[in-house]
């Protein structure tokens, strides 16, 4: 099976310098792509907020973001017009698929994309993070033919 509502997450990062270089970066590319922001300026925010070493991986995502409620961009603060973007943050953990009444079921990321077809969701799975925006995920390339069964362990509304 091949996800059709699928795009490559890489795509955020051309043109980063930073980017050729780094790995273990699911975190810094979800950032990006849900915040529209630059893999540059999502690369020191989660450098900051999430304590993010070089080259590692992101460690307590879904503790930070609940912590957080929002965040705020300066775009541009050296320009003669500076953009400020502030998004609120909903996090949910164990997301139950109600759909099922006979016991309690998680969602899988094609089930959830499918019950959350509108809006911006960062979404957290086994050691990895995607977004699902509108209805399509932005994820690494190759998850497009394997990646919709993952079990969402939690995710973060952006808003």
């Amino acid at each position: 099976m091949i996800l059709e509502n699928f795009k490559n997450g890489y795509k955020v990062a051309n043109g980063s310098l930073l980017a050729k270089s780094e790995k273990n970066d699911c975190v810094v590319r979800a950032c990006a792509n849900a915040f529209n922001i630059s893999y540059d300026v999502a690369h020191s925010f989660t450098a900051k907020e999430f304590k993010r070493k070089f080259r590692k991986g992101t460690k307590k995502v879904y503790n930070t973001f609940s912590a957080l409620g929002k965040v705020t961009f300066d775009l541009f603060q050296d320009s003669l017009f500076p953009v400020t973007k502030e998004y609120k943050l909903k996090c949910v953990n164990k997301p139950v698929n109600a759909s099922y009444t006979h016991k309690k079921v998680s969602y899988t990321v094609k089930t959830f994309c499918a019950n959350y077809g509108i809006g911006t969701y960062i979404v957290l799975v086994n050691k990895h993070a995607l977004v699902i925006k509108d209805g399509i995920v932005i994820d690494n390339s190759d998850m497009r033919f394997t990646g919709y069964r993952r079990v969402v362990e939690s995710y973060v509304k952006v808003s």
